[in-house]
């Protein structure tokens, strides 16, 4: 791995003498030493904090997606700072014998207007590979820096647990994903974050007896865990997720707050009493102190006709939870599984595998978005 401080307008000079230095110095383990980018991968960060988390995922990123990855720290200050870096990232394949490498250029900013910031990132940009924003931290949107790249990206990543006010944020988000309609795609990870409880959730009803309750669900209660901050995001994009895939549509006065608590009021299509008969969901989020991050349990209860309930609960440190689907008259199903948390490299790679446009993320999202900005009413 080589690494030198550059000149801004010396970046790309300094970039091909440093592959020309891995073409005439071949390493000295004997690996061949493979140039594959896939992508463009701009990450906007806005502290030394977040800058360090960008580099530590680099490597892991180089070795599932080869890519040239452009991060910009994007400081404020009333004194115009820049400073450029360039190196290679390589990691092994084919048990040792060929490194394939990645490109890493790090520009330094503080108080450098977004004009010129993005005047540099352009272009270090490659052609003809697809261009993903990373844009970590609270109002992604409002960053001037973001508001100049995202319409020339394919992809912008954003992630809501770090929201600073997420519930007015999430609906902020939801109306921007409306608008530009998947291009370019938004993804969150939040969002991802959720994939273990929601494949949990339809392995319930992969079962046939217990498919039937899935359509009368009448109650929710989702517990998540708030030590430090209030973020309800996750819960509502949960909800929001059921809400788009059964057909269920937020009241007028779809919200109640008491405290942290908020109760969510929907209706769904009454299950074999005609089409225009309906039946009332509430929906209970609230947070409780728990050392991980994320949901913590996860209650659903079908009171009409049969009763059933279904829950899903954590029962260690070690993400290891319980799920168990009582349905009445019959004895509790319960199993142990692992719940596992993903690392942030795990959750960048999983979205930098898609190719186009989450539909079913983006559903999710605009019943979510909707439930939010009634929250911020409150």
């Amino acid at each position: 791995m080589s690494e030198a401080t550059v000149d801004i307008h010396a970046i790309e000079r300094e970039l091909r003498q440093m592959w020309q230095e891995q073409a005439n110095h071949p390493n000295a383990g004997g690996q061949a030493v493979i140039r594959a980018l896939t992508l463009n991968l701009i990450v906007r960060v806005y502290d030394d904090e977040w800058a360090e988390k960008a580099l530590a995922v680099a490597p892991v990123l180089t070795a599932q997606h080869p890519n040239r990855m452009v991060i910009v720290i994007d400081r404020p200050g009333d004194k115009t700072e820049l400073q450029a870096s360039v190196q290679a990232l390589c990691t092994l394949v084919n048990a040792g014998r060929t490194q394939v490498c990645g490109e890493q250029v790090t520009i330094s900013a503080r108080g450098t207007p977004a004009g010129q910031l993005a005047s540099l990132v352009l272009p270090l940009l490659l052609p003809d590979l697809p261009v993903v924003l990373w844009a970590p931290g609270p109002q992604p949107f409002t960053q001037p820096l973001v508001q100049r790249l995202y319409r020339l990206c394919d992809r912008v990543i954003v992630d809501s647990t770090t929201f600073a006010d997420p519930v007015r944020e999430l609906g902020a988000l939801a109306a921007f994903e409306q608008t530009t309609n998947g291009s370019p795609a938004i993804s969150d990870l939040g969002w991802t974050r959720l994939t273990p409880w929601r494949e949990l959730t339809a392995q319930f009803f992969d079962t046939r007896p217990f498919l039937p309750h899935l359509h009368r669900i009448d109650e929710i209660v989702i517990e998540y865990a708030a030590n430090t901050t209030i973020n309800p995001v996750g819960a509502l994009l949960f909800v929001g997720w059921l809400a788009s895939c059964l057909k269920w549509i937020p009241l007028e006065d779809a919200v109640g707050i008491e405290g942290e608590i908020i109760r969510l009021y929907l209706r769904r299509p009454a299950v074999g009493v005609g089409p225009s008969a309906i039946r009332l969901v509430n929906v209970e989020i609230r947070p409780v102190q728990h050392s991980g991050e994320g949901f913590v349990r996860l209650s659903m209860r079908a009171v009409d006709n049969q009763q059933a309930s279904f829950d899903v609960e954590l029962i260690d440190d070690e993400g290891h939870a319980c799920t168990r689907a009582t349905i009445a008259g019959t004895a509790p199903i319960e199993r142990t599984v692992s719940i596992e948390q993903p690392t942030l490299a795990d959750l960048l790679a999983s979205e930098l595998r898609l190719l186009s446009r989450d539909r079913t993320f983006a559903a999710a999202l605009q019943v979510a978005g909707g439930l939010a900005r009634r929250c911020a009413l409150h």
